[in-house]
């Protein structure tokens, strides 16, 4: 069975969607196999989930808007799962994303340009794999022991 991450952002837990979010994926059929609130998410993990864009001029905004308050982390398996959460996340940018997704219904762009569009959700296995260890550590120390 696949397993995906997804996170919810500190807009979409400071606005009310953590059940939204879930309920989503559960109408999908999907299960939810690990969930918590992380109440700051640190730099060292925000630097490593973020690696790509760690150079960007935005990426200290990212931090801060990230840091911003709690978010909740997500591991979520079913049958091709990256892909369907992914797709049910919708667009980066919520003035794209269709009505429907999550970031469609529930992003917003704000005045200064700053996106604030609920979720992350894995794009690709691999990522997956590797977001997963970011936020859920004590997961992979329990398969080495």
């Amino acid at each position: 069975m696949e397993q995906t991450l997804m996170l919810i952002k500190p807009d979409g837990v400071a606005t009310g969607h953590i059940g939204d979010v879930i309920s989503r994926l559960e109408r999908r059929q999907f299960t939810i196999t690990a969930l918590k609130v992380v109440q700051k998410a640190t730099t060292a993990q925000l630097t490593a989930h973020y690696a790509d864009k760690v150079n960007e001029a935005f990426f200290p905004g990212l931090v801060s808007y990230m840091q911003s308050g709690p978010l909740v982390a997500l591991i979520v398996s079913g049958t091709d799962v990256v892909h369907a959460c992914h797709q049910m996340a919708g667009a980066t940018k919520p003035s794209e994303a269709l009505p429907g997704t999550i970031r469609g219904d529930f992003g917003r762009l704000w005045d200064d340009g700053a996106i604030k569009n609920v979720v992350h959700s894995s794009d690709r296995i691999e990522a997956a794999a590797h977001e997963i260890d970011i936020w859920f550590p004590e997961l992979s120390e329990l398969t080495e022991s």
